[in-house]
């Protein structure tokens, strides 16, 4: 589904994505009576509201990345963790739309810092995942431009923070490759307060002290408490000028 559905979304149309549990990532002030665009940038977490829709800036991809093409909201393929909804909204940077029919790709560590697919990982490099596939998906935005996925919340190795990583393809091209990061203070509940982290205690470095851009509020998401784990909302926006 590459057709591209742009969807200007009025103020109504947010608060009826809020009651969904989604409009948190969404919701902000570039316009405020019914009818007109609305900015596609919250993070509820940290209290703080974009002014402006934002163009979602590029990060590394990081050795981690596999072309796998699983189509799946359910990510987990059984792995132990504090469960994770993870729901990402698509829109046009320029003009506050949703676009409807873009893939996005996720991938991310599992509690331990395990990510699937590959060898060498680890604290001795001697964990080898090559044969499975875990905790990474590709969903299409709906008409909305939101794509869903059940996952947990990611664990962390030494010198990164918590992050998922995400790509954005939308009309046979990658539109960005970025990485989306956690409020640490979510994090260290979830590492020192879960059974399944709490050996390994908390992180080693920050959201601040990551070296890899995690210092940028647009990618900082919102998370929220469910009814069994963790909500996690973040708005990409793309440049389809």
């Amino acid at each position: 589904m590459n057709e591209f559905t742009s969807i200007e979304l009025t103020r109504r149309q947010l608060l009826a994505l809020a009651g969904a549990g989604v409009g948190s990532a969404v919701l902000a002030g570039c316009g405020g009576s019914d009818g007109e665009s609305v900015a596609a940038n919250a993070n509820p977490a940290e209290g703080s509201v974009s002014p402006s829709c934002v163009l979602t800036p590029d990060e590394a991809e990081g050795p981690f990345y596999a072309d796998l093409d699983l189509v799946r909201r359910d990510i987990t393929d059984g792995r132990s963790g504090s469960p994770l909804e993870l729901r990402i909204a698509v829109v046009d940077a320029d003009g506050c739309t949703a676009i409807s029919g873009a893939e996005v790709d996720v991938w991310h560590a599992d509690a331990d810092g395990l990510y699937s697919a590959f060898t060498e990982q680890g604290e001795d490099e001697d964990v080898d995942t090559t044969a499975e596939s875990f905790l990474r998906g590709v969903q299409t935005t709906d008409r909305r431009g939101i794509a869903v996925f059940d996952s947990i919340y990611p664990g962390w190795y030494p010198g990164r923070t918590a992050h998922v990583h995400v790509k954005v393809h939308f009309a046979d091209q990658t539109e960005v490759t970025t990485q989306l990061y956690f409020p640490d203070d979510v994090s260290s509940t979830v590492y020192t307060g879960h059974e399944v982290y709490v050996a390994r205690g908390d992180k080693d470095t920050s959201n601040d002290d990551d070296g890899l851009g995690a210092e940028l509020a647009s990618l900082r998401m919102g998370v929220m408490e469910g009814d069994a784990g963790h909500i996690a909302t973040a708005t990409i926006g793309i440049d389809r000028s």
